[in-house]
């Protein structure tokens, strides 16, 4: 029978265990972004915000949208959805689902609005799973003499220390499309 040399089994289990450790072993990924929008008010910016139709088309990234359930009133108000994702090398990684709720709220009106996501993404053709969750504060402000509305994201992700990288990687390059198309639409 072919294998592997004696001398050779114990690196290859040490090397599958570290690689098995890695898959297993969650880490947290961090992430804080920042964007002014000049000349708008913090309750404009959150009503483009917490409109899920506005939101779908500002995530330019995200190919399927499905909204399973709304509720609340004009002043807090949440709902549920799943979205499918293209993944860079999604031709190999597959397709991201993501399950999620959002929560839209003002917290100090009208100087501070909130928006909290957590979604549940599903990766790897179905062999990774990863939390999710973000929060957005839109707060008055004024940048070089100009007022205007600041807002602060910060995401947060368990993903895999084997993905560490790619996590970060997909996150990052999610916000820039995001943030941009926002920025955009406060241009027209």
């Amino acid at each position: 029978m072919v294998g592997f040399p004696r001398r050779r089994k114990v690196p290859v289990a040490l090397t599958c265990l570290l690689l098995l450790f890695l898959y297993l072993k969650k880490g947290e990924q961090v992430r804080h972004y920042e964007l002014f929008i000049p000349h708008q008010e913090p309750k404009v910016v959150w009503d483009v915000l917490a409109d899920f139709s506005n939101v779908a088309k500002m995530n330019t990234r995200i190919t399927g949208w499905e909204l399973l359930e709304e509720s609340g009133n004009l002043d807090r108000w949440s709902y549920r959805l799943v979205s499918y994702e293209d993944m860079l090398g999604g031709w190999l990684f597959g397709v991201n689902v993501n399950r999620g709720e959002v929560l839209v709220e003002p917290i100090n009106p009208p100087d501070h609005y909130y928006r909290q996501e957590t979604y549940t993404t599903t990766s790897l053709r179905g062999l990774l799973t990863i939390e999710n969750s973000g929060t957005m504060n839109l707060h008055r402000s004024h940048r070089s003499n100009t007022p205007g509305t600041l807002l602060f994201h910060r995401t947060r992700s368990d993903c895999p220390l084997l993905f560490h990288f790619l996590c970060i990687v997909e996150t990052n390059a999610n916000r820039a499309v995001f943030l941009e198309n926002l920025r955009k639409w406060f241009e027209k």
